[in-house]
C-alpha cells in the first residue's frame, strides 16, 4: 500500500507540474525559436499562411498532450478506487493535487500551458525570453488556482454552538465566532474542551454562535467542472490574442 500511495503521489505531482514545463517548451521551441531564426517568416512567404502555421502546430501538440494527460488521469482515478485507499492521504478530495488530477482539470491545464507558451513565443520572438515568461506565468496559474477554487461554487453554512459542525469529508473554509451584528469575535483566550465551558466563555464575549462555511463532498464534481470551465475560458482567449497578434504582424 505504501508503494502504491508513493507512486500515485508522483503521478499527481507530474500532472500538475508538467504544465509549467509544457508552457516553457511551447514558448521556447514551438513558436519562439522559429521566429528568432527567421524560419517562420520564410514559411509565411511561401504556401503556408501564418494562421495555418500556428494552428497546425497547436493542434498536433495539443492532441498529443491531451491524450497523454487523459491517460494519466484515468490511471490515477483507477488506482485511487481500490478499496485499501479509503482513509489514505489520497482519499482526501480537498487536497488540490488529488482534486485537480482526478478529472478534466489536468488535460485542460496542459492545453492552457500550450496556448500560453505559444502566445509568449509569438509575442516576444525570443526563445529564452519566451521560455522564462511562459514558465513563470504558468507557475503563477498553478499556484493561484487553489486560492480560487473554493469561490467557484456557493458554500454551505452552519450556525450554532457546535464548534466543529461540518460533516465528515467536508472542505472547511472558515470557522468563526460571531456577535449579534455578524462580526467575528476572537476566541484566542477561551480554552477549547468541554462544550459548556466554550459556550460560557463565548457568551461572556457577546458571541451569538459559531459560523462554519464549508463545501461538502457532494460539491467535488461541480467545483471540478467550474475549475475546468475557468481554464477552458482562458485558453481560447489566449488563442484569440495570438491570432490577432499574427494578423497585425503579417500582411
Amino acid at each position: 500500500m505504501t508503494h502504491h500511495i508513493f507512486w500515485l503521489d508522483w503521478v499527481s505531482v507530474l500532472l500538475l507540474a508538467l504544465p509549467v514545463a509544457v508552457a516553457a517548451w511551447a514558448g521556447a521551441a514551438l513558436t519562439g525559436a522559429e521566429q528568432e531564426r527567421g524560419t517562420a517568416a520564410l514559411a509565411w512567404t511561401q504556401s503556408v499562411s501564418p494562421r495555418r502555421w500556428i494552428a497546425v502546430k497547436w493542434a498536433v501538440a495539443g492532441g498529443v498532450l491531451i491524450a497523454g494527460a487523459s491517460s494519466l488521469v484515468l490511471l490515477f482515478v483507477w488506482a485511487r478506487s481500490v478499496p485499501y485507499m479509503d482513509g489514505s492521504p489520497l482519499d482526501d478530495w480537498t487536497d488540490w493535487l488529488t482534486f485537480s488530477a482526478s478529472g478534466p482539470v489536468a488535460p485542460a491545464l496542459f492545453l492552457l500551458a500550450l496556448t500560453l507558451g505559444a502566445y509568449a513565443g509569438l509575442l516576444l520572438r525570443r526563445s529564452l525570453a519566451a521560455l522564462a515568461v511562459s514558465a513563470g506565468a504558468m507557475f503563477g496559474v498553478v499556484q493561484g488556482l487553489p486560492l480560487l477554487i473554493p469561490h467557484l461554487w456557493p458554500t454551505e453554512r452552519i450556525f450554532g454552538w457546535t464548534v466543529t459542525a461540518a460533516p465528515a469529508r467536508a472542505w472547511v473554509l472558515s470557522e468563526s465566532a460571531l456577535d449579534a451584528q455578524g462580526r467575528p469575535v476572537s476566541m484566542s483566550d477561551c480554552q477549547y474542551g468541554r462544550e459548556s465551558l466554550v459556550r460560557q466563555c463565548a457568551e461572556a464575549k457577546g458571541v451569538e454562535g459559531f459560523e462554519t462555511l464549508f463545501h461538502p463532498a457532494s460539491h467535488a464534481v461541480p467545483l471540478h467542472l467550474a475549475e475546468t470551465a475557468l481554464i477552458l475560458a482562458l485558453t481560447p482567449a489566449l488563442a484569440f490574442a495570438a491570432l490577432r497578434l499574427l494578423r497585425r504582424r503579417t500582411p
